[in-house]
């Protein structure tokens, strides 16, 4: 059935048959993450409370009642635990009852951390990524109990929370623009408005409030900001606001955060400033002398909660108690509570792991003992009204710790994996970089099968697969559209396993040999790629990424040089110079005619270090410097303009150069440089004219393109495709200028110099075939184009004297993507447009870098007046090893992550590289749009 009929492909196909393989490694590259990281089903347990307990054995038990009337939920986003302090919030630190810490889980964002203070569960690692979307919440929670009980509940703040609980609120104002960063105080202001409203009303049992500005000054401004101990001042008079009022006494006043705060200033890992935030209890008549630093964790929240409001513990609970929340409870009510949290923790673990889990471990004993203790306690305080403060104790410490075992243990168990689609997205994802390796070592004659018959087959063999899986319960998806993506992910499957399985067979039919010859230099190049793909097995590896790209960078940069200054000084016969001073002569002047290359390798080493600079230069009292250096990265790029060919008339460089002014005019507007004049009130006008600028000179360029094209008849399509190229270049660079901090913009030139010097390197090597200097330079691309993502730096850091710390703008964690470049020239929160802005911040490096090189491979063929057909070939050769490039390391991460999959630090160190591994490949989908939708057009 599967004859041997191929399609011959033309070159410019082979664009199309890459940009599928790119979507079909996208494709397979999600199934894996959703298998890996299973979208937790918050609805599942809804209803299957099996309510307070009654009975304690022969012994009737009377539920507690409601402590308090009302109380007040007061959520501070990133207010983590030392930030509460008698200088900061003198107030607060020295009037609250119990100062506690509480531990969060990771991902340290916002949603799924409300889903554990209200559901008593932790939530799944994907939920970082849902974050953004704010999937509503279906599970049962404190909420939805206190909805059942016709309570009245009342929010303002965060519209997250709107979003997870759209029907529990009876009055709610939540922020316009929750994501919008550079609101600091209006938002949390208005927030305090309602507060003042509602403590005026006497109808509501929870009031919750989240304030989002120290969040929003961390992210923008960093840790260390000025601002952020007058938003904790702001917070503490909130605190004293509500202490202060007549109703106090019959209310419960909670001040925690969401999560913390990394040292930089953004959230999301794993750091010890991210995962604990505070926990401070107010209310009337309370003894401070029993203020500890006792350590909790987040999800014991929600039982607590739940306890006090004499309501059923939410069913996804497995937090354990707070006993400092509990002493305003009789001894009877809190051996309740205890009972209650334990009997609720033991019929959770019976029912995932089965009554013998419970029989056969210690932990049956302790709830019995525990229990026992409880009904000694209970016969005592009926019958001789005399409670046994010992015996109390026992009960109580007994319960905690069954609890907090079966707590952890349900914590544990919470790290599922569905192997029926790790298993699809792993196959998937490894025969698309077969296929590719076939393209790659086919890219002039690459065969697919067709035919009727053949396509025909492979569905039919599909469905049976599809079906075959479904049968033995390999995949669960649920919905027609999850079905129907499986069942294309199947043919995929099929397809390019017979289509590879016949490439290698009709090759060894043929009795052809596959081999790869290339030169020890590339080779060398090569090893360094390959090196740092395995590199990621170890996790320190991975958290210290940036050295090793510098490390590896800096090395081929070097083994280039070395190269072509040996090759430089063995054409002058040096041989013929030794015992002379003609021989030193020789060296001085070969030296200083490499000068250029030198300080560039050099400047290198100071950008790897670049963080502690930037950290000294965004302190107030070094605005001059940073507006030096700033001016200096903008003048670099002016002369960059002329100087690297990217634009042709001197008009475009007075137009781009004028430009780059108003860039910073646009940062002094913002108080970040220093300016002559006052610019603080048009920063709208003056980005208007920013882009009105950069849409005039992109129109004048492409007018000059096509008469030049008109002009050289016979080169039309090469003069359209080079000229589309520089534009969108030049384009992109303006807008890097314009996203990145001042610090970086230095950053944006000196990538254009130092890939200059690398592709002169690499003309000069001593190389015989073109493909090798073509594949040189290729690698040298991938690796200046990594090192200068990592130089990219947040400029958010804090200085320690006995510890300096060694943070990049651009890593491997979560709390160090900066979200305010997403927001520049914005007024309200776009997601699309926040989320375009932001990864053009982050991978600018990666875009300019490529398309540089395109720019250059495109220039080189005019100047040699190399034909199309070759010169087809030549971006061809480039697309599919740059597309390998980013494929191979990707795969190889996903293996690794299946066999890491219970290692210690698979959430902390190993999930997030996975999410940005991920998110490199959708990079490369936008890279390769970019670079060869034009080519694709006018080679057609």
């Amino acid at each position: 059935m599967f004859r041997n009929a191929y399609m011959h492909e033309e070159t410019p196909y082979i664009k199309l048959v890459l940009l599928w393989m790119i979507i079909t490694f996208v494709s397979g590259a999600t199934i894996f993450l959703i298998g890996f990281f299973p979208i937790n089903n918050y609805s599942a347990e809804h209803g299957t409370g099996e309510g307070r307990p009654q009975n304690l054995d022969e012994l009737r038990l009377k539920p507690p009642a409601q402590v308090y009337a009302q109380t007040i939920l007061m959520l501070v986003d990133a207010l983590r635990s030392d930030f509460p302090t008698p200088m900061s919030m003198p107030f607060s630190y020295k009037n609250s009852c119990s100062r506690l810490k509480l531990r969060v889980n990771i991902p340290t964002v916002t949603m799924p951390r409300l889903k554990s203070l209200t559901t008593g569960t932790v939530s799944n690692f994907i939920d970082i990524i849902l974050n953004i979307g704010h999937v509503e919440q279906l599970s049962d929670s404190l909420l939805h109990r206190l909805k059942e009980r016709n309570e009245t509940t009342v929010f303002a703040g965060d519209r997250t929370w709107i979003s997870l609980f759209p029907k529990q609120f009876k009055r709610s104002t939540a922020n316009l623009d929750s994501f919008f960063v550079n609101d600091f105080f209006e938002g949390d202001k208005n927030v305090t408005e309602v507060l003042t409203n509602e403590l005026q009303q006497t109808d509501w049992m929870l009031l919750v409030l989240h304030y989002l500005g120290l969040d929003h000054i961390g992210h923008v401004e960093g840790s260390e900001s000025p601002k952020i101990p007058l938003k904790l001042n702001e917070m503490d008079e909130v605190v004293q606001k509500v202490s202060t009022t007549k109703s106090f006494h019959r209310q419960l006043l909670l001040l925690t955060g969401d999560h913390g705060m990394k040292d930089g200033g953004g959230h999301g890992g794993s750091t010890y400033g991210e995962m604990y935030v505070p926990l401070l209890v107010f209310k009337e008549n309370c003894s401070t002398s029993s203020i500890n630093s006792k350590e909790y964790h987040q999800i014991d929240v929600a039982p607590t909660l739940a306890l006090l409001w004499s309501i059923e513990i939410p069913p996804m609970s497995i937090g354990c108690l707070i006993p400092e929340l509990l002493s305003d409870l009789s001894f009877e009510d809190q051996l309740y509570a205890y009972y209650y949290n334990a009997l609720h923790l033991v019929r959770k673990v019976e029912r995932k792991f089965g009554q013998k889990y419970m029989q056969s471990s210690s932990k049956r004993k302790w709830f019995e003992h525990a229990k026992s203790a409880h009904k000694r306690f209970l016969y005592l305080k009926r019958s001789e009204n005399f409670g046994n403060a010992f015996i109390f104790e026992d009960a109580k410490v007994h319960y905690l710790r069954v609890s907090r075992e079966i707590s952890e243990k349900l914590s544990d168990s919470l790290v599922r994996f569905d192997y029926g689609l790790i298993t699809m997205g792993l196959l998937l994802t490894t025969l698309v970089v077969l296929q590719t390796l076939v393209i790659f070592y086919n890219i002039k004659e690459h065969n697919f099968i067709t035919g009727k018959c053949t396509f025909l087959g492979v569905i039919a063999i599909a469905v049976c697969i599809y079906k075959w899986c479904y049968h033995q319960r390999y995949l669960t998806a649920i919905g027609t559209a999850s079905n129907f993506g499986l069942l294309l992910a199947i043919v995929t499957l099929v397809y390019l396993i017979v289509n590879i399985v016949n490439f290698f067979w009709s090759n060894f039919y043929a009795g052809k040999d596959i081999r790869i010859s290339l030169p020890s230099l590339t080779w060398a190049l090569l090893g360094c790629l390959i090196f740092q793909t395995l590199s990621l097995a170890s996790s320190s590896f991975i958290e210290g990424e940036e050295k090793t790209w510098h490390y590896l960078g800096t090395s081929a940069l070097i083994l280039l040089y070395l190269r072509s200054f040996s090759r430089d000084l063995w054409d002058n016969k040096p041989e013929m110079c030794v015992g002379s001073a003609a021989l030193s002569k020789i060296l001085f002047m070969k030296i200083l005619k490499s000068r250029y290359s030198l300080l560039t390798i050099a400047g290198l080493g100071i950008l790897a270090r670049f963080n502690l600079v930037a950290s000294y230069i965004n302190q107030v009292n070094s605005k001059a410097l940073l507006s030096c250096l700033f001016a200096t990265g903008l003048a670099l790029f002016s002369l960059c303009l002329r100087q690297q060919a990217l634009v042709q008339t001197r008009k475009e460089v007075v137009a781009y150069s004028l430009a780059a002014m108003l860039i910073y005019c646009y940062r002094a507007s913002k108080g970040r440089v220093l300016f002559v004049f006052d610019t603080s009130c048009c920063d709208n006008i003056i980005l208007n004219i920013f882009w009105l600028i950069v849409g005039i000179t992109t129109c004048l360029g492409l007018s000059t393109v096509i008469v030049n094209s008109k002009r050289l008849n016979r080169f039309r399509t090469r003069t359209y495709s080079t000229g589309c190229n520089n534009i969108l270049l030049t384009s992109l660079l303006m807008i890097s200028l314009l996203l990145h901090k001042p610090h970086n913009a230095v950053l944006v030139a000196y990538a254009i110099y130092t890939l200059s010097m690398t592709y002169e390197l690499c003309d000069r090597l001593d190389i015989i075939l073109r493909t090798h200097k073509l594949l040189a330079k290729v690698l040298c691309t991938i690796f200046v184009a990594n090192m200068f993502y990592f130089y990219q730096v947040s400029g958010l850091h804090s200085f320690s004297y006995l510890r300096i710390k060694f943070f990049q703008g651009n890593s491997n964690s979560f709390a160090t993507i900066d979200l305010n470049p997403g927001y520049v020239g914005q007024t309200a929160y776009n997601p699309i447009i926040v989320g375009i802005l932001v990864t053009l911040n982050m991978y600018s490096a990666q875009f300019i870098a490529f398309l540089y090189f395109i720019m250059h491979i495109l220039h080189e063929n005019n100047i040699r007046k190399i034909s199309q057909s070759f010169s087809d070939d030549r971006i061809n050769f480039i697309l599919c090893f740059y597309t390998l490039s980013i494929f191979v390391p990707v795969l190889g991460y996903f293996w690794l992550l299946l066999f890491f999959r219970y290692h210690l630090f698979i959430y902390s160190v190993f999930a997030p590289k996975a999410f940005y591994e991920f998110y490199r490949v959708v990079v490369l989908l936008l890279t390769f749009l970019m670079t060869t939708i034009n080519l694709y057009i006018f080679n057609k």
